[in-house]
């Protein structure tokens, strides 16, 4: 898949990222290339087709997702990405377990100097994400702050020559080590629809006061469709 955002230095991952996936890891039978649906909270939808090669990526919309924590190096924080069919793209570095079932996305980590603190970013990119709530998980090795921007694009409308864009931030979220948040995001190809986000608190070492949901602010956009 054509990178859409960033271009530099980029440490790009086969399977994806966060804290540099261990050799062993990926030969380990903890990595994990199936997904059981049980979690059936996110896959009451109507049928979409998915995306078959990069033109489908103008028609069909996309979801990016950018994320980066407070320290030096590669973000102390991991990533899972579960769309509405229960398909994932991540690694867990708790679980030493990485995943890579969504038919056009990929993940990796941006270390370019963006900065000037020596942070990297990490990057997941979907074409034509299929429409539903999607589970975005933020697991912590080390108790850190972290941020992440989130932005939808929908389908293409023949004889428009634009597309609504939206997007919605989370900035400066404490997460204690091994404990987990789960961000959950509302994308629709519809362009009428913006995409939104709601934080939830989940791990066992937050504080009771933390679980709780917070609702974050969407700007949205129109953007010519390019090449019209």
């Amino acid at each position: 898949m054509k990178t859409i955002v960033l271009k530099c230095r980029i440490v790009k991952l086969l399977t994806f990222l966060m804290v540099i996936i261990p050799r062993l890891a990926l030969g380990d039978a903890n990595l994990v290339h199936t997904f059981r649906l049980t979690d059936t909270s996110i896959r009451d939808l109507a049928y979409e087709l998915d995306p078959e090669d990069n033109e489908d990526c103008l028609s069909l919309g996309a979801l990016d997702i950018v994320f980066r924590a407070d320290n030096y190096g590669p973000p102390n924080v991991g990533v899972v990405l579960t769309d509405p069919r229960g398909r994932r793209l991540g690694f867990d570095p708790l679980t030493k377990k990485a995943w890579q079932t969504l038919p056009m996305a990929q993940g990796y980590i941006d270390c370019d100097d963006l900065d000037g603190q020596g942070s990297c970013r990490g990057v997941v990119q979907v074409c034509g994400p299929v429409s539903g709530t999607y589970k975005l998980e933020i697991i912590a090795q080390k108790t850190t702050a972290y941020g992440v921007s989130i932005s939808g694009r929908s389908r293409a409308i023949r004889g428009n020559s634009s597309l609504h864009c939206s997007e919605t931030d989370l900035n400066n979220v404490t997460i204690r080590a091994r404990s987990r948040d789960i961000i959950l995001l509302n994308y629709s190809r519809d362009p009428q629809d913006d995409v939104t986000a709601q934080l939830q608190h989940t791990g066992q070492m937050q504080s009771r006061e933390s679980h709780s949901h917070r609702h974050v602010v969407v700007k949205s956009a129109e953007h010519p469709v390019a090449g019209q």
